[in-house]
C-alpha cells in the first residue's frame, strides 16, 4: 500500500533523482566522444611537446616516458621533469636518455611560496617545450603509439583549445575498484557531455588532469598553471579558466588510447582523494556537506530503506528504494561497459558512497589539521591553496 506521507514523498525525490542520473548516464552512453580511429601516420606542421611532471616516480615512469618516445606521431618532443625525486626516478631516466637520445630530461627548480609542486612543475615544463600543442601527462600514464596523432586529430577536426580524456584506469586492489569508478560517475552521470564542448556556461567544465592538451595559444591566454599556481585541483579550474576565456574544451573516452594505474592501494587511493575533495569545493562547508548528504541519501541510505520497508511491511518505501539502487546498478553496469571496467562492479555503490563520505569528513579534517593535506613528501594547508 502506498502511504502519502513525509517518509514517501522525500523517498519519491530520492528516486527521481537517481532516475535523472540514469538518464544522464543513458545520454552520455550514446553520446560521450571518443578519440578518433586515424589509419596511417601523416607529417604534421604543428609540433607537439608532450610534458611529464615526475616526484618519486620509479614504480611507472619508465612506461610512460617509453610509451611516449615510441610514438608514431612525425613532430612530437617529450621532456620529463625530476621535481626532487629522491628514489631512482633519475636513475631511470638518465637510462632511457642513452635509449631515447631526443628524450629531453630537465632538474625542476625548488618550489616557491604559493605554488602546488605539480603546478609548478607543468609551469616549468611548459616554458622549455616548444610545441605549438602542449600535452601534460602524469607519469603513472601508458601511451598507444597513437595517442598523439589520435588527440591532434579531434582538436583540429572538433577546433578545441584543450582537450581532456579519461583513461583505462587499471584497478588492482578492493579499494582500487570501490572509490576510483566514482570519478568516472560524476563524468558520466552528473554533467551530460554535450554541454561541454557546445555549452559555453563555465559551470560545464569538466578535465582530467592525468590527460591534459592545450593549444599554445590558449594555454598562454589563461597564464598557464600560473593561475592555478595553489589549486589542488588544477585540472577543473584550468578547464573553468579556458572556458571562461570563452575557448573550447573537451573530455573524451581516452581508454583505448590511455592506460593508468592511479593507486596501488586503499591507502593511497583514500589519501589521494581526501588530498582533493574538499579543495574541489573551494573549501565551501555548506557545498561539501551538502555533496556528503547527497552521497548518503543516493548511494547509502536506499539499502537501510529496502530492508527496513519490507520488515515494516511499507512495501512502497521498498520499491521506492529498490528503484534508487537499480538505477544505481545499471549506471555503474554502463561505466563498466564503456570504461572497460568488470561487470560485478553494479554491486559496489553503496560501499562507493560510504567510503567517498569517509574520503570527503577525511578531506576536511586534513584541511584545518595544522599540517594541511599531505601528497608527494609535501604539505599544503587550507590557508595557502585556494581555487583560481
Amino acid at each position: 500500500m502506498m502511504y502519502f506521507d513525509a517518509y514517501t514523498i522525500i523517498s519519491i525525490a530520492l528516486a527521481a533523482i537517481s532516475c535523472g542520473l540514469l538518464g544522464i548516464g543513458l545520454l552520455n552512453l550514446a553520446r560521450f566522444p571518443r578519440l578518433p580511429k586515424v589509419s596511417t601516420p601523416q607529417p604534421e606542421s604543428a609540433r607537439c611537446s608532450v610534458l611529464v611532471p615526475a616526484r618519486n616516480e620509479e614504480r611507472c615512469i619508465e612506461a610512460c616516458v617509453r610509451s611516449l618516445c615510441l610514438q608514431d606521431d612525425l613532430n612530437t618532443e617529450v621532456i620529463v621533469l625530476d621535481d626532487g625525486s629522491t628514489d631512482a626516478t633519475p636513475q631511470i631516466l638518465a637510462r632511457l636518455q642513452q635509449e631515447f637520445p631526443a628524450l629531453r630530461v630537465i632538474t625542476g627548480q625548488p618550489l616557491p611560496q604559493g605554488w602546488i609542486g605539480k603546478s609548478w612543475a607543468c609551469d616549468q615544463l611548459s616554458k622549455a617545450a616548444t610545441g605549438d600543442l602542449l600535452l601534460f601527462t602524469d607519469a603513472d600514464t601508458e601511451h598507444a603509439p597513437t595517442t598523439v596523432r589520435r588527440t591532434r586529430e579531434y582538436m583540429r577536426t572538433h577546433d578545441v583549445a584543450l582537450l581532456t580524456m579519461v583513461p583505462f584506469e587499471e584497478l588492482g586492489s578492493f579499494g582500487e575498484h570501490v572509490v576510483i569508478p566514482m570519478v568516472h560517475t560524476l563524468y558520466f552521470a552528473y554533467l551530460p557531455n554535450d554541454l561541454i564542448l557546445h555549452h559555453r556556461s563555465v559551470s560545464f567544465s569538466a578535465a582530467n588532469g592525468q590527460f591534459m592538451c592545450f593549444t599554445r595559444s590558449a594555454y598562454q591566454t589563461v597564464r598557464g598553471h600560473e593561475c592555478v599556481k595553489n589549486s589542488l585541483v588544477e585540472d577543473v579550474f584550468l578547464a573553468k579558466a579556458v572556458k571562461r576565456a570563452g575557448l573550447r574544451i573537451s573530455l573524451v573516452d581516452g581508454s583505448d588510447a590511455v592506460s593508468c594505474r592511479m593507486y596501488t592501494n586503499a591507502r593511497e587511493v583514500t589519501e589521494g582523494f581526501s588530498k582533493n575533495f574538499f579543495p574541489a569545493t573551494s573549501y565551501s562547508i555548506p557545498l561539501t556537506l551538502l555533496f556528503l548528504g547527497h552521497l548518503f541519501t543516493t548511494y547509502v541510505a536506499p539499502v537501510g530503506v529496502f530492508v527496513a520497508g519490507i520488515a515494516a511491511s511499507r512495501e512502497d518505501l521498498a520499491l521506492l528504494a529498490g528503484i534508487q539502487l537499480v538505477a544505481l546498478a545499471l549506471i555503474r553496469g554502463m561505466i563498466a561497459y564503456r570504461f572497460s571496467m568488470p561487470w560485478w562492479h553494479i554491486f559496489l555503490a553503496p560501499v562507493t558512497g560510504v567510503w567517498s563520505m569517509f574520503i570527503g569528513i577525511n578531506s576536511i579534517r586534513w584541511a584545518y589539521s595544522r599540517r594541511g593535506a599531505t601528497w608527494k613528501g609535501r604539505a599544503y594547508s587550507q590557508q595557502g591553496t585556494h581555487h583560481a
